[in-house]
């Protein structure tokens, strides 16, 4: 497929992605919150610099840093709190999907830790920006938050990811490639603490094709890619193709077990659906995360497909999708005790 054709089509899926986001944010009771604030910042690491933006959101008690141009009365030069700091990666297949589309978790974060700071990062997508501009991205936003943490009121030493789907394959390649560069880098002073790792239907395996995934959970249903898209998520990242897509930055869930010690925090939580395809590679990652002797929470919830909660719910409610936000939502807070 061409990469005119790529663009071509991702156009389209996020034309159609963006209008069920809108129904979901803003037709959708309850209604989650807005961002507090935006920073664009530019990336500082890898060889695609260029800028991205990540957007706050705050609890009410939050202090929002004053800049140059600022006239909210609200703001201050600098927070006096030190808050612990939720770091978002969005989902979309690399290719689609903005940094408010996981509004609704937001809000479940901040109802169950109302001093939390959630910044969700906007990074650059696919196809214009294969792999690995997003992971580049995401780390480069998790050193600019800690080397600004004064500004923000950040406790650098309480900080957390999370994502969905794509994005739950960036809380683990994320992690692993800011540790990577941590060991070389010794220019990076302010360094803070990863605690825990918040995971939803995670993609962690490109060595398995897409029939050997519908064949391994028997109540599979097709990844949400309208008719004719079905090459999209993979031509548009895998660009030029890697020779290896065992590489942990790829498939972290065929990560060597010494990357699994070193690189991922202590707590974990990995939340699957029923009728995944993604499914089976999940849970065997779970259980080799529980080997190396991560503690790993979460579950599979029933009778759901792949990114089932990011559907509008209108008036009706979700509550499966609220009892998972919940469950994950108090081991967040769990890790930061």
């Amino acid at each position: 497929m061409s990469r005119t054709t790529l663009h071509i089509q991702a156009g389209i899926f996020r034309f159609f992605q963006v209008i069920g986001s809108y129904c979901d944010r803003y037709l959708s009771t309850p209604l989650p919150p807005p961002p507090s604030f935006t920073r664009r910042i530019s990336s500082a690491v890898g060889s695609t610099p260029g800028p991205f933006d990540l957007l706050f959101y705050a609890p009410p008690s939050y202090q929002k840093p004053k800049t140059k141009s600022d006239s909210d009365p609200n703001s201050n030069q600098h927070p006096k709190t030190k808050h612990p700091l939720l770091i978002d990666f969005h989902g979309g297949g690399y290719t689609i999907g903005r940094a408010c589309d996981d509004a609704r978790w937001f809000a479940a974060v901040l109802e169950h830790n109302p001093d939390c700071l959630i910044v969700s990062v906007d990074y650059r997508l696919a196809p214009s920006y294969p792999f690995p501009v997003g992971i580049e991205d995401c780390v480069s936003a998790v050193l600019y938050l800690w080397e600004n943490a004064e500004e923000f009121g950040i406790d650098v030493d309480k900080t957390s990811f999370s994502g969905f789907s794509s994005g739950g394959n960036f809380t683990f390649t994320v992690a692993m490639r800011l540790c990577e560069l941590l060991k070389e880098r010794r220019d990076i002073v302010r360094r803070g603490t990863l605690r825990s790792l918040i995971s939803f239907y995670p993609a962690l395996d490109w060595t398995i094709s897409k029939e050997q995934r519908k064949v391994s959970n028997v109540n599979s249903k097709p990844l949400p890619v309208p008719p004719g898209m079905g090459g999209l998520y993979e031509g548009s990242y895998l660009h030029p193709r890697p020779e290896d897509l065992r590489h942990p930055l790829l498939s972290p869930g065929l990560a060597s077990g010494e990357i699994l010690k070193e690189a991922l925090p202590h707590h974990l939580v990995i939340i699957t659906c029923w009728a995944d395809p993604l499914l089976a590679e999940a849970e065997t990652f779970r259980a080799r995360l529980k080997e190396v002797g991560k503690r790993v929470e979460g579950y599979t919830v029933p009778g759901v497909e792949h990114g089932w909660d990011k559907w509008p719910s209108w008036r009706k409610g979700n509550q499966k999708r609220d009892e998972a936000y919940e469950v994950a939502a108090l081991s967040l807070g769990e890790s930061w005790a």
